[in-house]
C-alpha cells in the first residue's frame, strides 16, 4: 500500500501527458462527448480549432472573440 502523497505524480503515471499534442486531443475528445451527453451539438471544425489554439496557448482562454 502507498501512503498518500508518495506514489508516482499524475504525469508519472500517465506517460500520454507529456506529448502535448497527445494530451489536447483527449481533453477535446472528453469535452466533446460531455457536452453531447449534455446535448450541445457535436463541435464544429471551427470549434476544434480554436479550442486547440486556446489548449495549446495561442489565445487567452475565456476570452470571447471581438466582433
Amino acid at each position: 500500500m502507498t501512503e498518500f502523497g508518495k506514489g508516482p505524480t499524475l504525469q508519472q503515471a500517465n506517460p500520454w501527458l507529456c506529448e502535448a499534442e497527445e494530451r489536447a486531443a483527449r481533453i477535446l475528445d472528453v469535452a466533446e462527448r460531455n457536452s453531447v451527453i449534455e446535448g450541445l451539438p457535436p463541435f464544429s471544425e471551427e470549434m476544434r480549432r480554436r479550442l486547440q489554439k486556446e489548449l495549446s496557448g495561442g489565445s487567452s482562454p475565456g476570452q470571447a472573440p471581438r466582433e
